[in-house]
């Protein structure tokens, strides 16, 4: 199974950060990718569009639930982060850090179908 994140801001940095933030996990390594989208006309280069993150067996989806929660709690900024699966969408906010963990832990555990901890 695939999630798809998505980050609104303006020029990719957030997203880019993100990857090297889940780069940074051990279980992740591998499953991690940038994907770009095409360029504007008055773009000179791909615009960084999302991730995809591929979960399986073995805790993939406790971690990514785990660090992306570490990761926005680090962030001094506000944003709108999207997930997505084939079956769901999910958005929040960055500035409602406190409100996501659990409800990135059930869409996680939903998507990987693997007991997460609470």
């Amino acid at each position: 199974m695939t999630v798809r994140i998505s980050i609104n801001d303006d020029n990719g940095d957030q997203l880019r950060a993100l990857y090297a933030w889940l780069g940074d996990e051990q279980e992740l390594r591998g499953r991690v990718r940038l994907l770009g989208a095409m360029p504007g006309s008055t773009e000179l280069g791909a615009v960084t569009d999302a991730l995809v993150v591929a979960l399986g067996a073995g805790g993939a989806g406790t971690v990514l639930a785990t660090s992306l929660v570490a990761w926005v709690k680090s962030r001094r900024t506000t944003a709108h982060l999207t997930i997505e699966t084939p079956e769901l969408k999910v958005e929040f906010d960055l500035a409602t850090v406190d409100d996501i963990a659990p409800v990135l832990k059930q869409v996680l555990d939903a998507v990987a179908n693997e007991p997460l901890a609470p």
